[in-house]
């Protein structure tokens, strides 16, 4: 039976995509060529101008923080309702409880102190990846002139402007755009990991932590060894330099990557066959912030191991 399933599904599914490539010529008059900058895009407001990756930031910040005041409300109130859970605070709670217990398994009983970091990193990223799937991101804004390069005809629909096709001399500046197409987002989660990592580091082996980066006993005492050791704290400290950079580029590079294959798709083939991209970047959003929470929890669990142990 399940397999029976499969089949129809890859067949709905393959059919879709011919049906799409077939009607999809028709439809390409009507859709504007994407424009694409990796720089976000900013516009007044009031005396300053702001990003758009700003305004996403803050969009993913309100949904989260809407969705667990929401789920929590009666816990705060101290209502009797809180101790059979529903709703939303059914779903607030199996989140927690899921991600809290695939924590510990990692951390252990460190996992504790470090749940409400690990767990928010996790939220806020997936948030701010699955957002940009919703109608508006990169598709309502400004329309602003062109200076000096290719743009687009307009057409006025009532009170609203609407690109064309056409050549002209405006473009779109959008007023929304995934926080984390913008580099500066992933650098600045990839900063407070490490440095969050290097904190929890010192609360658990004290300021002898720090020997594992600058070992001054093993080179003046250890002998051959102790200059051995000496060295490799150097590329210990490199490699949590590195780690920004890995850490920054890896998000950014998949979540744009992503923005960029959809408004392509969306622009070749209008009809059907984005919805496959659409399934396709709601995987990749989870696994972003998956392997963000994962790879900070491992790192975390490094640093708190008792590095005096081994010497």
């Amino acid at each position: 039976m399940k397999r029976a399933v499969t089949v129809v599904a890859v067949i709905v599914l393959i059919g879709l995509c011919v049906f799409s490539c077939v009607i999809g010529p028709l439809g390409r008059k009507w859709v504007v060529r994407p424009h694409i900058q990796m720089a976000a895009e900013t516009f007044p407001v009031g005396p300053v101008r702001v990003s758009n990756t700003l305004l996403g930031l803050l969009l993913a910040d309100l949904v989260l923080i809407g969705l667990f005041l929401a789920g929590t409300r009666h816990i705060r109130a101290g209502r009797p309702e809180a101790m059979v859970p529903r709703g939303l605070q059914n779903l607030v709670e199996a989140i927690y409880e899921f991600l809290a217990n695939f924590l510990r398994g990692i951390l252990g009983e460190r996992a504790e102190k470090m749940l409400p970091l690990l767990i928010t990193f996790f939220l806020f990223i997936l948030v701010a990846n699955w957002i940009e799937l919703f109608p508006g991101f990169d598709t309502v804004g400004l329309i602003e002139h062109v200076h000096g390069g290719e743009g687009h005809a307009v057409r006025q629909v009532g009170p609203f402007l609407f690109l064309t096709h056409e050549e002209g001399e405006y473009t779109l500046v959008p007023f929304l755009r995934a926080a984390n197409t913008d580099l500066n987002v992933p650098l600045a989660l990839a900063l407070i990991s490490v440095f969050m990592t290097q904190v929890y580091g010192v609360q658990a082996l004290g300021w002898g932590y720090f020997s594992r980066f600058i070992n001054i006993k093993a080179l003046t005492s250890g002998g051959l060894m102790g200059v051995m050791n000496f060295l490799v704290g150097l590329l210990e400290t490199l490699s949590e330099f590195t780690k920004i950079i890995s850490f920054g580029f890896r998000l950014f590079g998949n979540i744009f990557a992503g923005m960029v294959l959809l408004l392509v798709i969306s622009s070749l083939v209008p009809f059907v066959a984005p919805v496959v991209f659409y399934i396709l970047e709601l995987f990749v959003g989870a696994v972003q912030a998956l392997v963000f929470m994962m790879l900070t929890a491992a790192f975390t669990a490094v640093a708190t191991a008792g590095h005096g142990e081994h010497h």
